[in-house]
């Protein structure tokens, strides 16, 4: 049942992606954990893959705040997806 009412939201979230990686702007994708509402603590793992289960499926709010703001001046991950958890 909870696939069947998320599928048209999965779905605007495929296409959502797709024109940002068509386009010919500079782009980064942040696929942050669940969010918290804790202090910036600046030490977060970035850059891993969507299966990889030593992460720990949270982060916070302040924490990829730092991580996208680093992103302006850094091109590690442009036209990238990184993920990005404690």
């Amino acid at each position: 049942m909870f696939g069947l009412l998320l599928r048209p939201a999965y779905a605007d979230h495929i296409s959502q992606e797709s024109y940002v990686t068509q386009c010919r702007l500079d782009w980064t994708i942040v696929r942050p954990a669940a969010f918290t509402d804790g202090e910036r603590t600046g030490q977060y793992r970035h850059g891993f893959s969507g299966t990889d289960k030593t992460t720990k499926l949270k982060i916070s709010r302040a924490d990829v705040a730092d991580f996208m703001l680093k992103q302006l001046t850094d091109e590690m991950y442009l036209h990238k997806t990184p993920g990005l958890s404690y």
